[in-house]
């Protein structure tokens, strides 16, 4: 029996989205969620908060790393069975979390978390490339990314209602259980692929070339860098928004978290924007460039109000970083698919694993680059959303502009 007779079988179109949206959520939830306790956690581990700050950089770096080890991987042992290894893998670290004393036990775990979380989220997408094409592929990227947004809007203020009740130790509790439910529906209800295959060199060889395969698809780098670009400016603004709401501007944890939540609602009002599009048969491409020329209008404003005013007021800085970040409603989704248009289901895992460890890798570069040039200003955080972004656009004209077109057309 195929894979896609037997998800039509088991599991409706909504269900499999509710499903994959509640697996790839570990990874915002495992980020956004502590966010609001970051000082916290700096004064309970008596260290300073950018030295906690860069567990988020290290976070994603583990993340990548799980996404090139589970991509791949999957196409050889299976979706299922990479999924819930890394699960495991999550589980056993998240647990010991809990238990941290030091800096250095906290980043070292949330490398070892992120690895089981970049293993398990990377089979998503190579699920979705498995049993859906084209324009209905797209739809079902935007409808996980429908349900999938609760959970960044949810988290920060999950995550300081925690703090208050029992401190920041409770947050990886939460995760902990979180994660040990999603681990038994995916046993319970995701159907396999395929049967394990064994492991041996000739198979390992061939992980190389199917990389190497991906990375000389020069029409698909342009998607990958930019979607990689827009990511790391979202993660300037996660590594430096705990400081400047929070210390700059005198935001509590809740405020923090409703601040926060702003940048979710205008990304969820721009994933019903690309569902529309896609809807009325606009091409992903055209919604694409609509996200991207959107993006950079707002990133270029955040550099001017902070070039003029130095520390804008909150009102002013809130909804230009609204929209910047917002604007990943119309452009993730819409990558993906040109990205994993250009590749056979074969080798799906595979470039599904290049693209979200391409993303990862970049943005902990930035991120950790963002708690290296932290000087006390805003300046940093808008800054290098700025320059990400328009390097990402660039590269995208540069390597992708034939398909762009022709997608356009």
């Amino acid at each position: 029996m195929t894979q896609i007779s037997s998800i039509q079988k088991n599991l409706s179109t909504k269900q499999m989205a509710a499903l994959l949206a509640m697996l790839i959520s570990i990874m915002p939830f495992s980020i956004d969620a502590y966010l609001p306790s970051l000082p916290q956690i700096a004064q309970s581990l008596n260290t300073d908060i950018h030295h906690i700050e860069k567990s988020l950089s290290t976070f994603i770096f583990g993340v990548a790393m799980g996404q090139l080890i589970g991509g791949s991987l999957s196409d050889i042992k299976g979706r299922r069975n990479i999924a819930l290894s890394g699960l495991g893998i999550y589980l056993f670290s998240t647990l010991l979390l809990i238990f941290v004393q030091t800096v250095e036990q906290l980043l070292g775990l949330r490398v070892l978390q992120a690895l089981g979380a970049g293993m398990s989220a990377v089979t998503v997408g190579a699920l979705v490339r498995d049993n859906y094409q084209g324009k209905q592929a797209a739809q079902m990227f935007a409808l996980i990314g429908i349900i999938l947004m609760a959970a960044p809007l949810v988290a920060p203020m999950l995550g300081a209602q925690l703090q208050y009740l029992g401190g920041w130790r409770t947050v990886f509790v939460f995760l902990l259980l979180y994660s040990a439910l999603v681990c038994y529906l995916l046993y319970r209800f995701l159907p396999k692929n395929k049967e394990a295959e064994p492991i041996n060199r000739a198979q390992i060889k061939q992980m190389g070339v199917r990389y190497c395969q991906v990375l000389a698809t020069k029409p698909a780098l342009g998607f990958l860098i930019y979607q990689a670009a827009s990511f790391s400016s979202m993660l300037a603004f996660l590594s430096e928004s705990p400081f400047v709401y929070m210390q700059l501007y005198d935001l509590t944890p809740t405020q923090y978290a409703w601040a926060f939540g702003s940048n979710i609602i205008m990304m969820m009002f721009c994933n019903r924007l690309t569902a529309f599009g896609l809807r009325h048969n606009w091409t992903s491409a055209t919604l694409l460039k609509i996200g991207v020329g959107i993006q950079q209008v707002a990133n270029f404003s955040l550099v001017t109000l902070v070039l003029l005013y130095q520390q804008p007021v909150l009102w002013l800085l809130i909804p230009m970083i609204m929209i910047s970040i917002g604007t990943q409603g119309l452009i993730v989704a819409n990558t993906q698919t040109l990205f994993m248009m250009n590749f056979k289901p074969e080798i799906a895992g595979s470039a599904n694993a290049i693209l979200a460890a391409g993303q990862s890798l970049i943005a902990a570069i930035i991120g950790f680059l963002v708690t290296v040039l932290h000087n006390g200003t805003v300046f940093v955080m808008v800054g290098t959303m700025m320059v990400s972004t328009l390097c990402g656009a660039m590269c995208l004209w540069y390597f992708s502009r034939e398909q762009l077109v022709k997608k356009a057309a």
